[in-house]
């Protein structure tokens, strides 16, 4: 079986299949009959020399690889694995673009095509990412529109995980019409279990090997890539767009953190995004979702909903320049339980203008399109020279990172404390303050015994 938009390879015929790593004890109800068991690999990608099978975390299943055989177009090759918190990338050297890729495992051989890298579509243009399954077609257009007009989006890659409520042509034309070009692909595979805290979204799968197969096949000369759902929307505090800033700054990324609305009570058949304005404000911080440039020091890393896997200093990219709305009522339940929300906690939230632009179908001023870099090559010799030397600072060891980071902090106060004569103590309980909120820095302390 092979979905039509992705070389998915799948272990259906062959009496392989992958065992859960979280223990039963952790697993919800339903949770086998949700979890990914057949899927080998989700999509094949050539690029720049190399075929990148991206997988779902292989779990036992990666003995298969040791045990069998690769091929390119016929021809033996040696595979490289490497793991991560919810999938894997297998890689394997080919120097001219391949057709097929095929595994031997004694009587089974297991084959899929091959997707070259296809860049030029989305180059220089400011890109969202969502996948969604049976969202309101509303829903879809009002998301689009709003990122089109207040953040200045452009285009659009839309992952459809097997929607039966309409077909992928009719998302098309939503989408268009909201003004973006719209890629729409569909893969049928499951989005994987809940299991229960801490394991609670461990083993969901599809959404990060989507995020991953789309950023290796279309979307490494992106301006910038927004990653968000359908029921979340991104607000700018200042004049500057999201996609603006993460293009514009020097390691080009960006996480922010969203707050819950909930709709108000409505006679509507559907409720909208225009809906939400009440707030709770004893309701936490939803996590971070980020913006980023494909093409910058970080472009060597993995793709996740909520950060950069293996990228120990993602906690000094939050931004509170933007947030974002999470919608609660807009929702199939598809992802999360269908909850109920008590009224008499909810309160009209201040920023609740923020949604009249859909209720009123206003036409508002699209900002932050792209633009060429001004300054002719010198400045992109510049930038290039830039991220050079920050993506070696990224591949550097995390420990090194974090320390380079307190360093990097601790001059910047000594600096500017020394220009405005009034070094002062709370100079240095903002640095301890910022060590403070670091996990990472946690865990750096509790490991420095190790060091000497």
């Amino acid at each position: 079986m092979m979905d039509a938009d992705f070389a998915t390879a799948s272990l259906h015929e062959t009496a392989y299949r992958r065992v859960p790593r979280v223990k039963e004890k952790y697993r919800a109800t339903g949770y086998l009959e949700g979890f990914d068991a057949t899927t080998l690999w989700f999509d094949a990608v050539w690029r720049d020399g190399v075929v990148t099978l991206v997988c779902p975390r292989l779990n036992n299943l990666a003995s298969l690889f040791k045990q069998g055989v690769f091929s390119l177009d016929g021809k033996e090759v040696l595979p490289r694995i490497a793991h991560y918190y919810r999938h894997c990338m297998v890689t394997l050297k080919s120097p001219l673009p391949a057709k097929h890729v095929a595994l031997r495992i004694g009587d089974s051989v297991i084959e899929t095509t091959v997707h070259s890298a296809e860049p030029e579509r989305f180059c220089g243009r400011n890109v969202i990412v969502t996948m969604s399954k049976n969202n309101e077609l509303a829903w879809i257009e009002d998301f689009a529109k709003f990122h089109a007009d207040t953040q200045g989006a452009e285009a659009i890659i839309f992952i459809d995980n097997g929607s039966d409520l309409y077909g992928m042509s009719e998302v098309q034309t939503v989408l268009e019409r909201a003004g973006l070009d719209a890629l729409v692909l569909r893969s049928e595979l499951p989005y994987g279990p809940h299991g229960k805290k801490p394991y609670a979204n461990t083993e969901l799968f599809l959404q990060t090997c989507a995020l991953n197969a789309v950023r290796m096949r279309y979307l490494s000369s992106a301006r910038a890539v927004l990653s968000c759902d359908i029921d979340e929307l991104i607000i700018s505090r200042g004049p500057d767009t999201v996609f603006q800033s993460a293009a514009e700054s020097w390691f080009g990324y960006k996480r922010f953190e969203g707050v819950w609305r909930y709709a108000r009570p409505s006679d509507e058949d559907v409720v909208r995004h225009s809906d939400h304005t009440l707030s709770n404000p004893a309701k936490k911080a939803c996590p971070p979702k980020w913006c980023l440039r494909p093409d910058g020091p970080l472009k060597d890393l993995q793709w996740r909903s909520h950060e950069l896997e293996g990228f120990h200093l993602n906690w000094v990219f939050r931004t509170k320049t933007f947030y974002y709305l999470h919608c609660f009522d807009i929702t199939t339940g598809w992802k999360r339980g269908a909850n109920v929300h008590d009224y008499s906690k909810l309160e009209v939230a201040s920023k609740a203008s923020d949604l009249v632009g859909i209720a009123e179908n206003q036409p508002q001023v699209r900002s932050g399109r792209s633009k060429p870099l001004i300054g002719g090559y010198p400045q992109y010799a510049y930038r290039g020279m830039r991220d050079a030397v920050l993506r070696r600072f990224v591949r550097t060891p995390w420990p090194w990172q974090i320390v380079g980071t307190a360093i990097a902090l601790l001059c910047c106060i000594l600096f500017f404390g020394d220009l405005d004569g009034n070094w002062s103590e709370t100079d240095f309980a903002m640095l301890i303050r910022t060590m403070d909120n670091s996990k990472q820095m946690h865990v750096m302390l509790n490991r420095v015994d190790t060091w000497f």
